[in-house]
Parts: C-alpha cells; structure tokens; sequence
C-alpha cells in the first residue's frame, strides 16, 4: 500500500512555529510578524481540511480515542479533558489527519457550558450556552464555542500592558484556539507596533 501524501500545510505549520520561536528569541519582530501569518495560513487550511461535512464526533473514552483516523471536527467530553484532547490533536496532526477539536467540562450550576483549552503553559476556559442537543452538537455550535474561546482570551489580555508583555500573551495562548484569526491579526499588528518604537 502506497504511503499516504501528507498535506503541505502540516509542514508550513512547523516551519512557522520554529520560526515564531527563533523570532522571538531574537526579537526580530518583522520575521515574526510573517511567521506568525504563515502559521495563521496553515491552520486554516486544516481547519478547512476538517470541515468535511460530517456531524461532530463525540469523544468521551480512551477506546473512542483508539478508533478514530478521520478528518473533522472532534467534541471531547468528560470524563476525557483537555488535555487529551491536546494530545489527539497532536497525534492527528503527526499522521497527517486535520482535525479540529475542543473540549467542553460538566454542565455548571447555572447551566453554562465550559469549553476549555490548553496553550504554551496555559490553560484558557470560557462558558457558553449548552447545544441546544447535548448529545448531538451541531457544526455551528462547536464552531461558536472555538470562536468564543478565542474571543475570550483577546478580552483577558491587558491592554494597558508593554506590547511585549500583550505579544508573549497572545503567543501563550494562540495555541489554545488555534482557527481564531483575531488572535493572529492582534499579535502581528503588536509585532508591527514593536517594528515602529525600535526603528
């Protein structure tokens, strides 16, 4: 049997992560600025890749974890967390399946649910409205909770900060809503902003 051709995209999202951490090292904020586009680039399009049609999956036990190859989107629920849910995503990611998953934890007292989601050392949690079937959440609900998590942590960020300190923030937790293209828009216009009080 053929090997399967894995997609560019996998391969630009790596060089763009080295990339992005080399840059900041340096402090070379224009590379970094266009790393952080490319990887931008390169998650879409596996997001894109992974809206293949089909409802969302519900995950919720390790023999789930064990059978599942396929594109689309992955619901990971208790007693499962986030970072399982980070892992599969990695595992995926190294066979060359795009994927894109979240997390949600238990119902709260008032009835919200929380979706949560590990970054670079950091953990993000935002509470929305349960789907309306609990038991079978629709595309554009696990959508809506992916772009509330990362709505959230642009509304976390302090404003009043040093662009370094709102960069490295964003740079944390980008991985934790990896298809919200506000939180990679927000980091490059910082890195620009770094470009002009340096030039």
């Amino acid at each position: 049997m053929s090997r399967k051709k894995i997609k560019p995209w996998f391969k630009n999202e790596a060089n763009a992560v080295v990339g992005i951490d080399a840059c900041r090292a340096s402090q070379d904020w224009t590379a970094l600025a266009k790393h952080i586009q490319d990887v931008c680039t390169a998650r879409m399009q596996r997001a894109d890749a992974s809206r293949n049609g089909a409802k969302v999956q519900i995950v919720q036990s390790r023999e789930d974890i064990e059978n599942l190859h396929d594109t689309g989107r992955y619901l990971f629920q208790p007693p499962l967390v986030a970072r399982d849910a980070a892992m599969f995503d990695n595992a995926m990611k190294s066979n060359g399946v795009s994927v894109v998953v979240a997390c949600r934890e238990p119902k709260t007292s008032l009835g919200l649910c929380p979706v949560v989601a590990l970054g670079s050392g950091v953990t993000t949690r935002v509470q929305i409205e349960e789907p309306k079937n609990p038991t079978k959440p629709t595309c554009s609900w696990f959508d809506h909770a992916l772009e509330e998590l990362g709505n959230h942590i642009l509304e976390q960020m302090n404003k009043e900060s040093a662009s370094r300190s709102q960069l490295d923030y964003l740079l944390a937790h980008i991985p934790a809503s990896p298809t919200h293209t506000g939180l990679y828009n927000t980091a490059i216009a910082l890195c620009e902003t770094l470009v002009r009080d340096n030039g």
